[in-house]
């Protein structure tokens, strides 16, 4: 009678999505185009892109990826956009990321950020 043997198997994965690679070097390749790589600057991470959708209504067919800044996407996202504009920025007081267009991620980082600087008495 056999029995199955167990065998450890070494993957390489994306840090920026869930893709997998059994070789170093085609997982390295994959990071510097990966769609969700900021330092790629691709469609995914862009500030402009705008992911696929549902319908307005049941049994509409989806709403496909479009970018908002003009750049046509029938075949798919790109990386290395001269468009490119970040999604997310880091906060002003802790450098979490956060949405483009905000300053700060919470109410604590505002205040602890505003110095106050009209209240010395003299407005």
């Amino acid at each position: 009678m056999s029995t199955a043997i167990r065998v450890k198997v070494v993957r390489f994965q994306c840090p920026h999505c869930s893709r997998t690679h059994s070789k170093k070097q085609a997982a390295e390749a994959h990071i510097a185009r990966c769609w969700q790589n900021p330092e790629a600057r691709g469609c995914k991470t862009c500030r402009h892109f705008m992911p696929e959708s549902e319908g307005p209504y049941e049994g509409h067919p989806p709403i496909s990826e479009e970018c908002l800044a003009g750049r046509k996407l029938l075949s798919g996202p790109r990386t290395e956009c001269p468009l490119w504009e970040a999604s997310r920025v880091p906060c002003a007081e802790c450098q979490t990321p956060i949405r483009a267009g905000t300053t700060y991620c919470s109410s604590r980082c505002r205040n602890a950020g505003d110095c106050h600087d009209d209240m010395d008495g003299d407005l």
